[in-house]
């Protein structure tokens, strides 16, 4: 149905407009393409593995109820992360009974192979991941999202909720915290370090 030589993204839009008509091969295949990239992102932000399933579940249910009414968005992935991150966090609040509140508990960060040069990765993952995870939730999720996934930062505020100014902010709080650190750390994995405030900037 789709040329292998159209654009990732103008291929990803072509299936959420059909899926929007009704078609539901193409809601299948956005369902096959998005399910396993969720689960890891809710696993960041939850620990249980059940709930996350049952929260994609529902996201992908609600999409196809309200498919004639759903907007086309610019970026597909980004608009999946954020219906699943306001899942999680209802879902979360029942049990917890704050509301409006955005759980502050748990926010789990991995560092991918080509964040350090392969001959460290076992060792500098290891060490980076627990300094990593030091930080408060909402700087691990906005590092995440945009090192790991490499988001732009209009994205980033739009699954987080934030405006452009502030995932800025946040980012800079989050390096800054790091880099406080950092003199504790091997040289390679200053490195490293220094490899993230140079993309930042």
């Amino acid at each position: 149905m789709f040329s292998s030589e159209k654009p990732f993204d103008l291929l990803e839009q072509e299936l959420w407009s059909q899926f929007r008509a009704g078609d539901a091969h193409a809601f299948s295949e956005l369902m096959k393409r998005y399910s396993r990239i969720l689960f890891r992102y809710g696993s960041r932000l939850s620990l249980d593995e059940d709930l996350i399933k049952d929260c994609i579940q529902d996201v992908f249910f609600d999409l196809w109820e309200h498919r004639s009414t759903i907007s086309q968005p610019a970026v597909i992935k980004p608009y999946l992360y954020k219906a699943l991150r306001l899942r999680i966090f209802r879902e979360q609040a029942k049990w917890t009974r704050w509301e409006n509140v955005e759980p502050e508990t748990y926010f789990e960060f991995s560092v991918e192979n080509h964040w350090v040069e392969q001959q460290y990765a076992t060792e500098t993952r290891e060490q980076f991941e627990k300094l990593l995870n030091t930080l408060p939730k909402r700087q691990k999720e906005i590092l995440y999202l945009k090192f790991s996934e490499e988001l732009p930062h209009e994205d980033i505020a739009a699954i987080m909720n934030m405006n452009r100014q502030s995932v800025y902010n946040l980012l800079h709080e989050a390096i800054a915290r790091l880099r406080k650190n950092w003199h504790d750390m091997p040289f390679y994995l200053s490195l490293g370090l220094l490899l993230l405030t140079v993309l930042f900037q």
